[in-house]
């Protein structure tokens, strides 16, 4: 399962932005999934679930996911504090 590994790769990409905007706390991550992208929603979501429980600043993260057209995911915007 691909989405796993893409959800640890954001997790890991939040970890970062955090450190370097001197944030606690991710609130919301919102990322833009293509229709042709071959990710499975529910797949993506469930592993992000899974992986944020083991990184304090991104464990209370809700995660917003927007079908758009295309084949790419997009971190389209993170709210931290």
């Amino acid at each position: 399962m691909h989405e796993l590994s893409l959800a640890q790769g954001l997790i890991s990409q939040l970890k970062e932005l955090a450190g370097v905007h001197k944030a606690t706390r991710i609130v919301t991550v919102r990322v833009n999934v293509g229709t042709m992208a071959g990710i499975v929603i529910d797949s993506f979501t469930f592993g992000f679930n899974a992986v944020k429980t083991e990184t304090n600043c991104v464990r209370e993260a809700q995660l917003e996911i927007t079908e758009v057209d295309g084949d790419e995911l997009i971190l389209a915007q993170v709210i931290m504090e």
